[in-house]
């Protein structure tokens, strides 16, 4: 019997892209680890680096340097672009992981636009 594997789709910090229920970083846009025993996923979708390099050099990096504040940044970034392209990779990824495992996208800690419920969006 396959127990039910929930896993995070959330950029952060230093590329980290994917998080195990209990806040663990279990991936970025590379690969995903689905178990603690090592197995992993090769990730090759076309643009993900891209969107996770947007997210690093154009929010985190000038937010935690100082250079802009949260308020700044929610006005001038495009959050909405920015989840229909993570909303669309979430999809793709999805395709890849085994059926007992649910995939749940959520917005980074610097969002503050609320397009993306607290909760995240169950990816189905």
């Amino acid at each position: 019997m396959n127990l039910k594997v929930t896993i995070k789709i959330q950029p952060d910090s230093c590329c980290s892209l994917f998080w195990w229920e209990d806040g663990t970083c279990c991936g970025d846009s590379d690969s995903l680890t689905l178990y603690e025993d090592g197995d992993s996923i090769e990730i090759t979708i076309p643009g993900l680096k891209d969107w996770l390099n947007e997210y690093m050099w154009y929010c985190l990096v000038p937010y935690e340097a100082g250079e802009i504040t949260l308020e700044e940044l929610n006005k001038t970034f495009d959050w909405k672009s920015f989840h229909d392209h993570g909303l669309s990779f979430a999809a793709q990824i999805k395709k890849l992981l085994p059926l007992n495992t649910e995939l749940i996208y959520c917005s980074p800690f610097e969002d503050k636009s609320g397009i993306i419920d607290s909760n995240g969006i169950l990816i189905k």
